[in-house]
């Protein structure tokens, strides 16, 4: 079970823990201890347990808080509204705060100063309700290096796909150092929750919408240009270039977005996709020539740059009106381009083992 799940379990009992851990016949300590050993269950226990310790941590949590309550019927109206407004904002309290404690350090205290600053903007960007969560990420002030940063890239994660979207468009904008760093743990923990068949059969739905999420967070990251996200994207192009939840374009604009990092360590997984032939779009150059570029060729295009060679050397056709439109005038061309991509870089590998596997020379005044 993820911690979404767990958070979404605990928010809707609210925070009693805090609220009753001394209260009752059993100690804070005991209570607390009771509280955890549930949490455990629910997260590690098979399907049986797991769901008969979710009913008991519920009555738990929950029985001392409407037992404090009491009968509402008894209550003026005004006391009656004060109440329900106080357990509306208890599952967006447990929210924000689990989501608190699982960032890094660094993270949490531009978090946390981000939070002091606009506080109702906090408490709505993790309400119960998705409309307001929604109109929260998009009123959220693109302050760069702060932790408006933390509070957009950790709402892609959000539970509600048009909260996630939202805040992927925001994300967008402000673009900065701290939205791709979140973005990028954003990426790879949810490549590993997909590739580790955490969404089953049922939930396929939802491992398509993750899917694309990461998709997008690998535009905005490659748009920030961060070089320190290359082996996070790198893993999830692997990954979900060759699974069903992505199209051949799909795979195409993420090894645009790889590829745009402009770093090396990509190459082993843009090689992969090297020989993908699938057509993405074609498309007359400036001179009435058809070219139809291909999945490969993007890939091409990636790595032609990357080593700083001629597309043209390799027959590879650049659309000058679209740097990124490159492809091929027919298949024969394509893979003599694409062979002599290969017999380049091959050679080249075989060089840099050799220099490396050279003995060092020695120092001038040990030579005779």
């Amino acid at each position: 079970m993820t911690q979404r799940t767990i958070a979404r379990l605990a928010g809707g009992v609210g925070l009693t823990l805090a609220a009753f851990a001394g209260s009752g016949a059993a100690p804070a300590d005991e209570h607390a201890d009771r509280v955890r050993q549930l949490v455990e269950r629910v997260a590690r226990g098979d399907e049986v347990e797991s769901a008969a310790a979710a009913e008991q941590l519920i009555e738990l949590l929950s029985a001392p808080l409407a037992e404090a309550i009491g009968p509402l019927d008894s209550r003026p109206v005004e006391e009656v509204l004060r109440i329900r407004r106080v357990l509306a904002r208890l599952n967006g309290a447990l929210r924000m705060r689990i989501f608190r404690m699982d960032l890094p350090p660094e993270d949490r205290s531009l978090f946390d100063r981000f939070a002091a600053a606009y506080p109702e903007l906090v408490e709505r960007a993790f309400d119960d309700h998705y409309a307001v969560r929604r109109a929260a990420v998009l009123q959220i002030p693109l302050e760069p290096n702060t932790g408006a940063g933390v509070l957009i890239a950790g709402k892609v994660n959000d539970e509600d796909e048009d909260v996630a979207t939202a805040a992927l468009s925001v994300a967008g904008k402000l673009r900065d150092a701290v939205v791709a760093r979140n973005l990028t743990r954003y990426i790879a923990d949810a490549t590993g929750a997909v590739a580790a068949g955490l969404y089953g059969p049922e939930q396929q739905d939802i491992a398509r919408t993750v899917a694309l999420l990461v998709l997008e967070s690998m535009k905005v990251v490659a748009g920030a240009k961060a070089a320190d996200s290359v082996p996070a994207l790198a893993q999830a192009l692997s990954f979900f270039g060759r699974s069903r939840y992505w199209d051949h374009y799909q795979r195409s604009e993420a090894i645009r977005a790889l590829g745009g990092l402009g770093d090396r360590r990509a190459t082993a997984v843009l090689l992969e996709f090297l020989d993908d032939p699938s057509p993405v779009r074609t498309q007359a150059d400036e001179n009435g020539q058809r070219v139809t570029e291909a999945v490969g060729d993007v890939a091409l295009l990636c790595l032609l740059r990357l080593y700083e060679l001629n597309p043209q050397d390799f027959g590879l056709i650049v659309s000058p009106p679209d740097r990124d439109l490159a492809g091929f005038a027919s298949d024969e061309a394509r893979r003599e381009g694409h062979r002599a991509f290969r017999i380049w870089y091959d050679q080249r590998t075989d060089k840099l083992k050799t220099e490396q596997a050279a003995p060092a020379t020695r120092p001038a005044d040990q030579r005779k």
